[in-house]
């Protein structure tokens, strides 16, 4: 059996400086029983794989779900998967359910509550907040919850989608056994300039500590998820992986975002190489300070693993398993500042390899 880490044991994983501070998102939602729907419909739709009706999409949608769970080695590039509901009730071949696939590597399980209302972008959900926290830690001993809203630049909802977060810190503070990451992110249509952005994204996180540090919630263990600082897709502006780093300097000051505080970027729909440009540049730019960030992309990390195990309508879970752990050694160099965007058309690990040490290739893979 693997390990099922209490609460207690959670928190110190995570803030452990030697677990990758990246998550996996698969997270997807499904689909409507009978209809063809939900993120992770879109999300294929998205990156090539082909779905004939529901009962195909469900088929694939649990099989992406294996794959990745399954991957040997996972722990050593993600530190958490942030799992949607269904992932429960899956098992892998040998009965064996894939929260303790994930455990068995070293992934810590996140489970992911509340919606978005469509016209606002504020959560839904914050009445069974409660109830499902503690379904999380009681039934599936899972300590992590990720909860989210959204904000968008000249909306107004600024002020209302911090307050949500405030109200999860104080919920699972009164649980007591489960640690909240908090993630105000900006809609994907969000029209925001950069330095538009950047003050958006400087009053709500500000909020956020702000609140919970006047209510006396600090003691209790959070994270925070968010976007990138960068340019809305309907601004115009052109990503500038630089400016978001100085952006995000100045955030975490004007904001007074704590130094040990885990916060980790989605890519916010980017392409797998602007993400990782902007996860380097930030992470050089905090380098010898105690400040601690990571990554949760969803397309950067998830295209080519779905494309890979059901490419030429057959499904290969090795070919898809080699591919996330591909992505995530990407993610790894970005950290350490030796990412290029080049290294995105490498087919095959050894393709890769040989990229990273063209005068040492051995043909194995690694440095000779």
């Amino acid at each position: 059996m693997s390990e099922r880490m209490n609460f207690e044991q959670t928190v110190e994983a995570l803030n452990d400086p030697l677990r990758p501070p990246h998550f996996l998102a698969m997270d997807q939602s499904g689909n409507k029983p009978g209809e063809l729907g939900g993120t992770h419909f879109n999300h294929m739709k998205q990156f090539g794989v082909p779905i004939g009706d529901v009962e195909d999409l469900e088929t694939k949608s649990q099989a992406a779900r294996r794959m990745l769970a399954t991957t040997q080695g996972l722990g050593k590039y993600f530190g958490g998967a942030i799992v949607h509901d269904d992932l429960f009730a899956l098992t892998d071949t040998d009965g064996r359910p894939l929260q303790d696939r994930l455990r068995d590597s070293g992934v810590l399980v996140i489970g992911k509550k509340m919606g978005l209302d469509k016209e606002t972008g504020l959560a839904t959900g914050l009445g069974t907040l409660c109830a499902d926290m503690r379904d999380l830690v009681e039934k599936w001993n899972v300590h992590l919850i990720k909860t989210r809203t959204t904000i968008t630049y000249g909306k107004g909802h600024a002020d209302d989608a911090a307050d949500q977060m405030v109200q999860v810190q104080r919920k699972a503070a009164q649980n007591g056994k489960i640690i909240p990451v908090l993630e105000p992110e900006f809609d994907i249509k969000n029209p925001g300039s950069l330095a538009q952005n950047e003050d958006l994204m400087t009053q709500v996180l500000g909020r956020i500590v702000g609140e919970i540090n006047r209510e006396g919630l600090s003691s209790h263990p959070y994270g925070i998820k968010t976007s990138f600082p960068a340019p809305g897709k309907q601004s115009g502006e052109e990503i500038n992986p630089d400016k978001s780093a100085e952006a995000w300097m100045r955030i975490c000051e004007r904001a007074e975002i704590p130094e040990d505080l885990l916060v980790v970027f989605l890519s916010g729909g980017h392409s797998p190489e602007n993400s990782r440009m902007l996860l380097q540049a930030i992470a050089q730019r905090l380098k010898g300070t105690r400040r601690r960030i990571g990554s949760s992309f969803s397309r950067a990390n998830l295209e080519r693993p779905y494309r890979e195990t059901f490419r030429d309508g057959k499904t290969d879970v090795r070919a898809g398993q080699n591919a996330i752990l591909l992505e995530g050694r990407k993610n790894a160099l970005a950290m350490q500042g030796h990412y290029r965007p080049n290294l995105e058309k490498a087919k095959s690990d050894a393709e890769f390899s040989k990229m990273i040490f063209p005068r040492t290739w051995t043909g194995q893979g690694s440095e000779s």
